[in-house]
């Protein structure tokens, strides 16, 4: 290298990353030789000039003649470079609320246990960080860094030598300013500490998500702050949807005491007589698959629409969320479907508002697994039909999740083969002129103000945190990170559940849902839909389910339930073992406890385990941060006293959210026994 010219340098150098490309990242590779080719046909004029400046690379646009860098390309390298620091504050983002917990009321969370409060099974970890790890501390090593904007790639070289992170994510929207980077920028040298490395190069909101996904899924126990470094010839969109993507976590949106109430309730409800409904089979036959669905949501737009849902429900199987109902009574409206999945106490002033409960004796209910049992009990037993959520007890029946009762019932109504679907009230996204949360009739309607947040990274304070996305009536609309969470959800399960024969319509203003139809309600016409007799709807669609569900296990379930409590106590086993052993200083205890959620992730459980698997998954995720935030804490020197006290507060927990699993699994087994 030498005696090669700088050219001859760029050129080795480029031909160095695009066989790394070939080999390890092909999808990118793919997009850079397109491009090369188009540029080499004349199908692309190129934006950009590479140029050599006395002993430093700099671009030019060609157009304005004007120059990426004011200043000496490798300079500035090393300036970003110094300017990255191990703080805990400044260019970071958290992935974790920030909740102050005191050791007392850690005691008394502990008392409350797992299934009345998540933070029962973490409360005295989080209230050793609280005292140990605040943010005016610093982090001996950042494991994971995140670059938005490439340039030529300089400073990424500069920061590695400096930080030697374990993943880095790198981003970058121009795919012709990235492609120049390769002559100046080996990225391989990136990897020599063993690094990985995610892309995202000229990529759409929906292929970024995913890419912040796999990046945050890499390493994740590493991720409580995660710094970065923005390059201001770079966007800011892409912070913000990193941002959006960070709080849209499962664990963050739906924590793992939810998740654990939520896979073992099925079995109370089952205790408790109710059906257990079949969604995984077809419905083509059924009325949903021959009329057309109109489905009501709680957003903004359901208020602003009333008048236009008196004239028209009767044309439509009128499916509507539970928050509805008591406005629903007001006008007269009788939903021919219910649906609801919330699992706690907090849902039921929405059915306490109803004046008289027998309105809807003719309206069938469709709950999730999850459902708080005391809200089943408003409603007439026969009428009531619960789909699976994580858990899968019924063989063949499939489940369905979602952390927004909107988007999971989109996804229902398409497995269930609703061919013409109609959207009003799913508006993920304020009220863009009066910043309403949702229609007057929730329980927890707010108002936001209509401004778009200027900080990025930091505290997940995300339920009033503003931003613009995509409009379904309109080019932009202001909505919130929650609900453009709640907006990539029902993408995805979009895209798992819908067929090329259904069309849905969204009359929404709210944002943008992926392959769906903006259509303005004033100028649809309802004429030509006939009116429905919603007697003999009623009649078909509770044959069609009453067809579809059971209200019990049947022998090789409940094999699989004997399975479930095997794997729990092979679980534990693991985590006594690692109890007892000797842990001889905090590099030690570093390697072992990795040891340990690795062999913990490691097990490869078939379907009927998953679901264990899964909230052990969640509780790792939950906690981890904690604890190797701590171990990551420069500012902490007993580390016998630290070792001590992670193992009395982390492993122990994880055995009583096992124990809790067991309990449940095992007072139905004992149930099925004796009936």
């Amino acid at each position: 290298m030498q005696d090669l010219s700088i050219e001859e340098k760029a050129i080795y150098t480029y031909n160095e990353n695009i066989m790394f490309f070939q080999a390890t990242q092909p999808e990118l590779f793919n997009k850079i030789d397109s491009l090369t080719h188009a540029i080499e046909k004349k199908f692309h004029h190129e934006r950009y000039s590479l140029e050599y400046k006395d002993d430093y690379f700099d671009v030019m646009e060609i157009k304005s003649e004007k120059y990426l860098y004011t200043l000496n390309s490798i300079k500035h390298a090393k300036v970003i470079a110094k300017s990255v620091d191990f703080t805990k504050t400044g260019n970071v983002y958290e992935t974790f609320y920030n909740v102050t917990i005191s050791d007392e009321f850690a005691k008394e969370l502990e008392e409350q246990g797992i299934a009345n409060n998540s933070y029962s099974g973490a409360a005295s970890l989080i209230s050793y960080s609280n005292k140990n790890a605040d943010k005016t501390t610093h982090m001996k090593k950042l494991y994971k860094f995140i670059f938005l904007g490439t340039g030529l790639g300089l400073h990424l070289s500069e920061v590695h030598k400096k930080i030697n992170s374990n993943v880095y994510f790198i981003v970058e929207d121009d795919l012709e300013l990235f492609r120049l980077s390769l002559f100046v920028t080996n990225y391989k040298e990136l990897t020599n500490n063993g690094a990985e490395l995610v892309f995202s190069i000229f990529d759409e909101d929906t292929e970024f998500r995913k890419k912040t996904n796999i990046f945050l899924n890499k390493q994740f126990v590493y991720n409580h702050y995660i710094k970065f470094f923005h390059l201001l010839s770079h966007s800011e969109k892409k912070l913000k949807h990193l941002q959006s993507t960070i709080v849209g976590q499962t664990y963050l949106t739906f924590n793992y005491s939810a998740l654990s109430i939520s896979i073992l309730r099925p079995l109370i409800h089952l205790q408790n007589g109710y059906k257990l409904l079949d969604i995984k089979s077809s419905y083509a036959t059924s009325q949903l698959a021959k009329k057309p669905v109109l489905l009501l949501g709680a957003g903004p737009s359901f208020q602003n629409n009333i008048e236009w849902i008196q004239q028209n429900h009767k044309k439509f199987i009128v499916v509507a969320v539970s928050a509805l109902l008591s406005k629903l009574e007001e006008l007269n409206i009788k939903p021919d479907i219910i649906t609801h999945v919330h699992g706690f106490s907090d849902a039921l002033p929405h059915i306490q508002k109803i004046k008289d409960i027998s309105f809807f004796d003719k309206t069938i209910a469709l709950f999730g697994g999850f459902t708080e049992p005391a809200f089943l009990k408003y409603f007439k037993q026969e009428n009531i039909y619960i789909f699976e959520g994580s858990s899968r007890y019924k063989h063949g029946h499939g489940g369905l999740t979602s952390s927004n009762i909107g988007s999971l019932s989109f996804a229902l109504l398409l497995s269930l083969d609703s061919k013409e679907m109609y959207l009003l009230g799913l508006d993920f996204a304020l009220d863009q002129e009066s910043g309403q949360t949702h229609s007057n009739t929730h329980e927890y309607v707010g108002n936001i103000k209509l401004e778009e947040d200027d900080e990025l990274g930091g505290e997940l304070v995300y339920k009033k945190s503003v931003l613009k996305v995509k409009g379904n009536l309109r080019e932009e609309v202001f909505t919130t990170l929650l609900m453009d969470g709640w907006k990539t959800e029902c993408n995805m399960l979009s895209r798992n559940f819908k067929k090329e024969n259904m069309h849905t319509y969204n009359f929404s203003d709210g944002a943008y849902i992926d392959d769906t139809i903006a259509t303005n309600i004033d100028d649809f016409n309802t004429d030509a839909l006939s009116t429905i007799n919603k007697d003999k709807l009623y009649d078909s669609l509770t044959k069609t389910f009453n067809e579809k569900s059971e209200n019990f296990l049947n022998e090789d379930e409940m094999k699989d339930l004997q399975k479930r409590l095997d794997y729990c106590n092979d679980i534990i086993e693991v985590i006594q073992k690692h109890i007892e052993s000797n842990h001889h200083n905090l590099d030690h205890y570093h390697y072992n406890i990795l040891g340990v959620f690795q062999e913990l992730l490691a097990e490869t459980p078939d379907s009927t385990t998953s679901d264990m698997d899964y909230i052990i998954t969640m509780y790792m995720q939950f906690v981890s941060g904690y604890i190797f935030d701590l171990i990551n804490t420069q500012e902490i020197t007993n580390h016998k006293k630290l070792i001590k006290h992670l193992d009395r507060v982390v492993m122990p927990q994880i055995i009583r959210v096992i124990e809790y699993f067991k309990e449940i699994i095992q007072d139905y087994i004992e149930y099925q026994k004796d009936k």
